[in-house]
């Protein structure tokens, strides 16, 4: 079991930061690159499957992060509960399937999931057949 997951960079590209001048602003002086405008459009489609990655990583990483808090409080108290730690671990890791299911959507190059699971709520490439998570027919494929 992976205890920690890097998931490179997790700001959308285009994604505004604290502090940063928004990419559609004019600043005075300022040149506007040219190629500007071609990667705010390239961006948008993906937008959906990049959102979800970002949540799910933040997701992963409280999740993570709680789960070690969990487990220190238990210890110093002598008293841990292997039947909670097993739960916090399995939901942990049913994110961590999610999370790995989305970058291989993201991986093959798709703009959009296909929809989710109406099992298990996972994540589906467009055209799939049966859920790669827990194997329902998928009856709305495209």
């Amino acid at each position: 079991m992976k205890l920690f997951r890097s998931a490179g960079p997790t700001a959308a590209p285009g994604a505004a930061t604290p502090g940063a001048a928004t990419p559609g602003a004019a600043t005075p002086g300022a040149a506007t690159p040219a190629g500007a405008a071609s990667v705010t459009a390239t961006a948008a489609p993906g937008a959906e499957l990049l959102t979800q990655r970002e949540r799910l990583t933040e997701r992963f990483a409280l999740m993570q992060s709680e789960l070690g808090g969990l487990f220190y409080e238990m210890a110093i108290r002598d008293h841990v509960r292997m039947d909670v730690l097993i739960d916090k671990a399995a939901a942990l890791q049913r994110v961590d399937v999610e999370l790995a299911q989305v970058e291989h959507l993201l991986d093959a190059g798709h703009v959009s999931t296909g929809g989710q699971c109406p099992n298990c709520g996972a994540p589906h490439a467009r055209g799939a057949a049966y859920c790669s998570q827990c194997a329902a027919v998928l009856t709305g494929a495209q």
